[in-house]
């Protein structure tokens, strides 16, 4: 065993009082990108509480949703904290329609797909570190599939009304990409549509189902 090795491995499992080691294994841990599947309304409260919870899990300042929904809706600015608006304005200056409330960045795609999957790479190249979410609110077009195969983890959400069985026959469609997959448990919590819109702190239902799906495999 070479001496690099040695010091990798014990890096990863004698965490020393600070504690950094610790931290980098729990970031390692949690995925810095995420598809998120479902319809309008559930996908965005998904995308944003998976958002935030990786946020904070990965210790990073803020957080950017790429949305596509096909029909190009420009999201609005709000209060938001400095570095999520440095980063919304960075991400104007290069192109793209971003606009920043609380701590997330959200990004509208363009309804073509093809452009959005170009318009989301942009993104993804721009923010570095900063955790990604790629919500696909409604049905999949097949032109964004091969930029959800590579990101770290794809989530599937459905409506609270949703048939029986329509939750597992869409995680078996998104295992098909190669990826492992979870399911977001949506909680009945009226706080839901507030963090989807101003990117405020999640309530502890909605951290509770976004770090089960951020840690949890169905598939993969």
């Amino acid at each position: 065993m070479t001496a690099h090795v040695s010091v990798r491995l014990r890096d990863l499992f004698l965490a020393p009082a600070d504690g950094a080691p610790a931290r980098r294994v729990a970031e390692r841990v949690v995925p810095a990108t995420v598809g998120v599947l479902g319809p309008p309304r559930e996908g965005a409260i998904a995308a944003a509480s998976v958002a935030l919870a990786a946020m904070r899990a990965r210790r990073a300042r803020c957080a950017v949703v790429c949305r596509w929904d096909g029909r190009e809706a420009v999201p609005r600015p709000g209060l938001a904290s400095p570095a999520a608006r440095r980063l919304a304005e960075r991400l104007e200056r290069r192109g793209a329609r971003a606009a920043a409330r609380g701590r997330l960045v959200t990004v509208a795609l363009a309804g073509e797909p093809a452009e959005a999957r170009a318009a989301a790479e942009r993104v993804h190249a721009a923010v570095q570190e900063t955790p990604l979410v790629l919500l696909v609110a409604g049905p999949r077009p097949p032109a964004l599939d091969p930029l959800l195969a590579m990101l770290d983890r794809l989530v599937v959400v459905t409506a609270l009304d949703a048939p029986p069985g329509l939750g597992d026959l869409a995680l078996d469609e998104a295992a098909a990409l190669g990826h492992g997959v979870a399911r977001f448990d949506l909680p009945d919590t009226p706080l839901g549509p507030l963090v989807a819109s101003t990117g405020r702190p999640l309530s502890p239902s909605l951290r509770a189902a976004a770090t089960a799906a951020l840690g949890g495999d169905r598939h993969g």
